[in-house]
């Protein structure tokens, strides 16, 4: 099995921008018909599960490429 070698930056990087994005949609309203405002769980669940799972993608990707060679 082999396990990517993520830079930890990068992945800093995009779980920001990612969060960033959603709240600004959650802020304008345009993420659903409710009111516009922001919700701090649902952001910082998003904070944690999408390093985790870019993470295991990342993962996955590197054993099937590997075993395709």
């Amino acid at each position: 099995m082999r396990f990517p070698n993520p830079s930890l930056s990068e992945y800093a990087l995009n779980t920001a921008v990612v969060v960033l994005t959603l709240a600004v949609l959650q802020y304008t309203g345009l993420l659903s018909d409710e009111p516009a405002g922001l919700d701090p769980a649902f952001l910082a669940v998003v904070a944690v599960l999408f390093p985790v799972f870019s993470y295991l993608i990342a993962l996955v990707g590197a054993n099937v490429w590997s075993t395709a060679e």
